[in-house]
């Protein structure tokens, strides 16, 4: 197997395995201890490292091969499985110290992974489907996302949570033996990268290999805060990664208090967030080509908020799975559409630290959010919790749709060609 189909299947085995050790956690922390507060830590913690690790993720990713990362990366999920495989059989303290351990080594896991996966990406893709082929794989991170807690159930119920391990262990080794034994494709920018570096003096490749790793975060950063559509998009992902953190913490409480189901019905109710955030990214890739993209941005993520928000209201299951479907699916839509412009706008020799600047607020923010809300439905109640998450990313992007102007008045990412070279002009004059 080679090239894209092949980089997806991988992708899409680690994010549904990655995304077992978070949902395992979670619900570890509620079956052991009844506790929605240890839950968010631990989810805190699963996303938490790659408020730091992830800047010197994406210096690695484009310094090195992106595909040796992940590679290495990977075997930080499976020590974190071994944690909790062995807290099974222990006692209730040592499972706390166990369950945040794994909870940290996820964490770690997730700060290189998911921007070496997009870095990796164009590798294994024709560079005029660049943008096409990010939504796809972006549709592979949110498979992960909702695949994962059906899995968790469904083999809880049937081989108990060894299962559930074991399980997620044989993924990640399968993932890591399809990426390493991949080719990549003859018309990607990878492979016309290494034609302009064979042709480089050898002063200048010295020189680049001789800046420091923090040098190179910096000019990253420098990078995302030049002028441009590029911070805008970023701050969208922001107020639309606010959701995902209750999402995660809280609903497992809403399924089994307020509606009462079973735990298999849990997981398939859980599963619902992503199967609908899948349909939305289908329906990007029609979307995008239909004009008034910063519109369709901001409508989205105020849909999806709205959404949210009432599900803490919703005692009837039919009307809360089509309130949680309509959610999930604008919430797709707008993450997608992001992700493709990010991808689209960036320069090759700087793909690595802005992805990596998405991945690192696609991970700690919805920690950020799990842990706040998840300490908020412990002091209060989860209902108020949720409506408080929904009302604040409804309050944040009517700001946005104040202030971002050059988002709203966005019609496609090809209209921004123009400020993509001169993006590229003012990286590389650094």
């Amino acid at each position: 197997m080679n090239k894209l189909p092949g980089f997806l299947l991988s992708c899409l085995l680690a994010f549904i395995a990655g995304h077992v050790v978070n949902y395992s956690i979670i619900f570890l922390a509620i079956d052991w201890f009844d506790s929605p507060m240890l839950a968010g830590i631990g989810y805190g913690l699963c996303f938490g490292p790659p408020v730091i690790l992830g800047w010197f993720a994406g210096v690695y990713c484009d310094r090195y091969s992106p595909r040796r990362v992940i590679l290495i990366a990977q075997n930080s999920f499976l020590i974190s499985l071994a944690l909790l495989y062995v807290a099974l059989d222990s006692t209730p303290t040592m499972q706390i110290g166990l369950l945040l351990s794994a909870a940290f080594f996820a964490g770690v896991g997730w700060s290189f992974v998911s921007p070496a996966r997009f870095a990796a990406l164009p590798g294994f893709i024709a560079e005029d489907k660049l943008t096409g082929g990010t939504i796809a794989l972006n549709l592979m991170v949110m498979s992960g996302f909702g695949i994962a807690p059906m899995v968790v159930k469904n083999l809880q119920v049937s081989f108990g949570y060894e299962g559930v391990f074991v399980a997620g262990a044989i993924m990640f080794v399968v993932s890591s033996l399809l990426l390493a034994l991949l080719r990549y494709h003859p018309e990607s920018s990878v492979i016309k990268q290494r034609m302009e570096a064979d042709t480089k003096p050898q002063q200048a490749r010295n020189a680049e290999q001789q800046t420091s790793i923090w040098q190179q975060v910096v000019e990253g950063w420098q990078v995302i805060f030049r002028p441009g559509i590029v911070k805008p998009l970023l701050l969208l992902s922001m107020i639309t990664y606010l959701l995902m953190g209750p999402m995660q913490v809280l609903l497992p409480v809403i399924a089994e208090k307020q509606l009462f189901l079973s735990e298999k019905a849990q997981g398939t109710y859980l599963s619902l967030v992503a199967f609908s955030l899948i349909i939305g990214g289908l329906i990007s890739l029609v979307t995008r080509n239909a004009g008034k993209l910063g519109l369709q941005l901001n409508l989205c993520i105020l849909i999806a908020a709205a959404g949210l928000g009432s599900l803490a209201i919703v005692t009837n299951l039919a009307l809360s799975v089509i309130v949680l479907l309509t959610s999930g699916i604008a919430g797709g839509i707008a993450i997608s559409l992001i992700v493709a412009g990010l991808n689209q706008m960036c320069e090759p020799a700087y793909r690595g630290r802005v992805m990596a600047c998405y991945t690192i607020i696609g991970q700690v923010i919805p920690a950020l959010s799990g842990v706040v809300f998840g300490a908020l439905a412990q002091a209060f109640d989860a209902k108020l919790s949720l409506m408080l998450a929904g009302g604040l990313i409804v309050s944040l992007i009517v700001i946005a749709l104040l202030r971002l102007k050059d988002v709203i008045k966005l019609e496609s990412f090809e209209q921004q060609d123009a400020q993509k070279e001169g993006f590229e002009h003012a990286s590389l004059s650094k």
